[in-house]
């Protein structure tokens, strides 16, 4: 039974994630006092949580004790904003870690790593343009990624992922926000709606990380490989909407257009990258909408 390590296990993706390779894999995950549990209480006692205090030696020691066939880097600080404020957790979460988690995998010998990056580092469909702080700093940790590998020190598949949703999806995540509108009865504020919304329902997510590490370990000529997970044809931001509520007969006070349109945003889904072998979205929109929404 292969032994895997999820980072992030206890966000969302993470969770998921976890949930289904519990079927056959003994799974391990690094953690962070305080623990959050919103999304692993239905499973916590089926897996090993090892802390870590954000020192090197802590993740070092975690990576020892495990000796995981497959680490699958999940967790990340997300924000839009820069500032004071979120700059140290953006940079400690997504670069410092990142950084840690990869020499501790060279020095106890497990080099298997799949990791998620983001559509917000190719603004503009352009090979890198960070659209906010955060998509520098998942930059970041794919440049040292890149040293790993090409020393030939880690193997690593890299998955590019637009946006995802999902049941039990807790994150102030567009279409969450839209589904607590309809349900109150609020009006919402949206903007022009115009732009791509190239969005991916969690089951097909989860399956595409899974298949990532079972090709990484039985494809021994894998160093460094890059993949998206996107949506076959992505409708635009409002006719998903639309969509989602006619699927659910739920009814919204939407006022399209009041909301400004950002200075930087992503308005024509990011191509740049394969699909991973093997996997494409299997789970359609309207089948996806239908079940985010009970």
């Amino acid at each position: 039974m292969k032994r895997v390590l999820i980072t992030g296990i206890t966000g969302y993706i993470g969770s998921c994630l976890a949930r289904t390779l519990l079927t056959d894999c003994e799974v391990y995950g690094l953690v962070r006092e305080p623990l959050r549990r919103e999304y692993i209480g239905d499973f916590e006692g089926q897996v090993r949580l090892i802390g870590v205090n954000g020192s090197y030696d802590s993740v070092e020691a975690a990576l020892r004790q495990v000796q995981p066939d497959v680490v699958y880097h999940l967790a990340a600080y997300y924000t839009g904003a820069h500032g004071a404020e979120v700059t140290p957790m953006l940079l400690a979460s997504n670069i410092t870690f990142g950084g840690y988690l990869l020499e501790a995998m060279t020095v106890c010998g497990c080099p298997a790593l799949v990791c998620a990056s983001t559509v917000m580092a190719y603004y503009g469909g352009e090979s890198y343009r960070p659209l906010n702080l955060y998509a520098a700093t998942k930059q970041a940790f794919s440049d040292l990624l890149a040293y790993y590998t090409d020393a030939g020190l880690v193997r690593a598949v890299t998955l590019v992922l637009s946006d995802t949703y999902g049941p039990g999806d807790h994150r102030p995540k567009l279409l969450n926000l839209v589904k607590g509108a309809a349900q109150s009865g609020e009006r919402f504020a949206l903007s022009d709606g115009g732009q791509d919304y190239d969005v991916v329902y969690i089951d097909d997510v989860v399956r595409a990380f899974r298949q990532a590490g079972e090709q990484l370990l039985q494809n021994g000529a894998w160093r460094s490989e890059t993949f998206q997970v996107n949506a076959p044809e992505p409708l635009t931001l409002r006719e998903t909407v639309e969509r989602m509520l006619t699927v659910n007969r739920l009814s919204l006070e939407a006022v399209w257009g009041q909301r400004p349109a950002s200075e930087r945003e992503i308005r024509q889904a990011v191509r740049l990258y394969p699909l991973l072998p093997g996997w494409k979205a299997e789970v359609s929109l309207e089948e996806g909408l239908r079940r985010f929404s009970l």
